[in-house]
């Protein structure tokens, strides 16, 4: 009977609606979970390419965006940052930034004066401001004048981590033979608290660190979680960067 029939497709569409529910319900909650406890989520491993430093000719920040009032995102101040550390070590003489971006002012120019402000010396600065995608950076740096980049210059290329893999792929692709991926250094050989922020103290001598932590629940669960889909937006442009022959 169509009345019975109908009835029978409602129970089976809301049994399958059910199971659907129930089966996002507990992945949803295994996921905050996860977050929270700040499991390995694996898939960050298949993006992250970090080594050692070794003496340079070049030192070249990828930039990683700008955020409000044309000032660099956390992820690019934390790489103009090691990109400054590694020139205070002398691992190479030249600083280049490479990126240009959707603002009015090409984003090399902002991590630029960035690094200045942290205490890199102009004249250690150089700039690539054409980049607007991964892949353009290392084909750009190669038709650079001023400086003179080769193929086989020695390159140390600051990143994000989970940024680290592609970068490094896209260079292999250009024809770097030379380069090391850095996702994060302090200077070692330089002493100097003007230079080395973690060094610093206050000139408030009333001043007692508060030894807050800021590690709640919501807390914790906002920087996995961002972490965790930053590496899942990566996994996926590195699967297309392969699909169209970037990498």
């Amino acid at each position: 009977m169509p009345g019975s029939r109908f009835k029978g497709i409602r129970k089976k569409v809301a049994r399958v609606l059910g199971i659907y529910l129930l089966a996002a319900g507990v992945a949803f909650h295994l996921f905050l979970f996860w977050m929270w406890a700040g499991w390995p989520i694996f898939i960050d491993r298949l993006l992250i390419r970090s080594e050692r430093p070794e003496p340079a000719d070049f030192i070249v920040c990828v930039a990683g965006g700008l955020g409000g009032n044309n000032l660099p995102t956390e992820a690019g101040w934390q790489r103009i940052y090691s990109a400054v550390q590694l020139y205070f070590d002398g691992w190479a003489p030249q600083v280049v930034f490479s990126g240009g971006g959707t603002e009015g002012i090409t984003e090399a120019e902002v991590y630029a004066e960035a690094a200045e402000w942290l205490g890199c010396p102009p004249g250690a600065v150089a700039f690539e401001p054409g980049a607007n995608e991964t892949a353009e950076h290392p084909v750009n740096l190669l038709r650079l004048t001023e400086p003179r980049i080769r193929k086989d210059s020695r390159l140390l290329v600051v990143t994000s981590p989970l940024h680290s893999k592609r970068v490094a792929l896209c260079f292999a692709k250009a024809g770097f033979s030379s380069f090391r991926m850095i996702t994060g250094y302090r200077a070692s050989r330089v002493k100097d608290a003007s230079k080395v922020r973690e060094l610093r103290t206050t000139r408030f001598t009333e001043h007692k660190p508060s030894g807050r932590r800021y590690d709640d629940f919501f807390n914790r669960l906002k920087w996995r979680s961002d972490y965790f889909w930053t590496a899942f937006r990566e996994l996926g442009a590195l699967l297309v960067y392969k699909i169209k022959g970037y990498v």
